[in-house]
């Protein structure tokens, strides 16, 4: 069996040799699950986006690391970790600056390419509470002011402890891990779509997909993985890892390969 992860506990990072097979207890097959997915591949909406239909629900897949919801001009992103880097270098440890302000570009674009009034934060939005350095502050300033009609809801993550003081000068709803929006629930942790949504969507584990022979390994690529009802987003943040899933035959993965989603 695959090295289970718990939900309470942040991944692992992956690193060049890793070979652990990451099977989130909540992404295993189950006696809870009697129904198979639904899923239409679709087509093209642009050569970033790729329309998926799942369990009757119509999704872009942007290369960008987003995925947007059409029909309710809803944006959901994962795992941002703005100001990372700040954190880092308050601990003496060297790291790029600008990293938050190219994820933020990211989202800015994103949001202008599909025209979306609604942005949903699935979680860890800051990496840890010294995230917040002034020049981090200002890039969040801009952005907001640059989107004074966009909804901006957050899923807290386990990264998100104590985030209410930090975000009490931006317009960010806090919501509940589990929150149904019509079809779909959402969630930071993979977890079980809660009733009646058909679908989860969920970050945390930064999914990437390893393309290796019987004797070499040709390097990773983060991707969407689909598993149970539960779609993963890659993480959209700049400075931040992945850790390699290993999809069983029923799954779905799409890898983001330049600017384009390919299916595996």
């Amino acid at each position: 069996m695959p090295t289970g992860i718990t939900t309470n506990e942040p991944m692992a990072l992956a690193t060049g040799t890793d070979t652990t097979k990451v099977c989130h207890p909540a992404l295993t097959a189950s006696s809870n699950c009697k129904e198979p997915m639904l899923l239409s591949l679709g087509h093209k909406t642009s050569d970033e986006m790729l329309e998926v239909s799942i369990e009757g629900i119509r999704l872009w897949l942007h290369a960008k690391r987003g995925v947007f919801w059409p029909d309710k001009r809803t944006l959901f992103i994962a795992d941002t970790h703005f100001g990372k880097e700040a954190t880092f270098r308050s601990q003496g440890i060297a790291a790029p600056r600008g990293s938050t302000r190219a994820t933020l570009n990211t989202i800015a674009e994103m949001i202008a390419e599909c025209d979306a009034s609604r942005l949903i934060l699935l979680g860890d939005m800051f990496h840890a509470q010294s995230s917040l350095s002034q020049d981090i502050r200002e890039a969040l300033d801009r952005f907001f002011r640059s989107h004074p009609h966009l909804k901006t809801s957050l899923v807290l993550g386990n990264h998100d402890r104590g985030i209410h003081a930090l975000i009490q000068d931006w317009p960010i709803d806090i919501i509940d891990s589990g929150t149904v929006l019509d079809l779909i629930s959402i969630s930071h942790f993979p977890q079980v779509p809660s009733q009646p949504a058909k679908l989860l969507l969920c970050g945390h584990l930064h999914p990437a997909y390893r393309f290796q022979s019987k004797l070499d390994s040709v390097g990773k690529l983060s991707c969407f993985w689909l598993s149970n009802r539960q779609l993963v987003l890659p993480a959209i943040g700049e400075f931040t890892g992945t850790q390699v899933v290993h999809p069983s035959k029923t799954d779905q993965t799409w890898v983001i390969v330049d600017d384009r989603i390919l299916r595996v």
